[in-house]
């Protein structure tokens, strides 16, 4: 295997699933009410995550290693806008709460 080869089908996808680790472990150290919805250009890290999203389901052409970490990131990206959409909802009902 060239360097390279080893770059891009090993160390290119253990960063991935590192960072989305990070993503997942960030979303519980940061604020509730920083959370907030895509605007703009923003709506492209969706495009993207669906595009990974779907290789790792259909992807039937490609490698299980990448349908499996492809499908890791997807899955930690997934929970972690699930966990900060969670913590921005009730953050938001205490806010509401004690405010009425």
């Amino acid at each position: 295997m060239s360097p390279w080869e080893v770059v891009t089908r090993v160390m290119v996808p253990m960063l991935l699933v590192f960072w989305a680790g990070f993503m997942f472990v960030g979303v519980f150290s940061d604020r509730p009410e920083t959370f907030s919805r895509p605007r703009g250009w923003q709506w492209a890290w969706v495009g993207l995550w669906l595009m990974t999203a779907g290789e790792a389901a259909f992807g039937d052409d490609r490698p299980w290693v990448e349908r499996a970490w492809k499908g890791v990131v997807a899955l930690l990206l997934a929970l972690a806008v699930a966990v900060a959409a969670v913590r921005r909802h009730r953050w938001k009902a205490r806010q509401a709460e004690a405010d009425g």
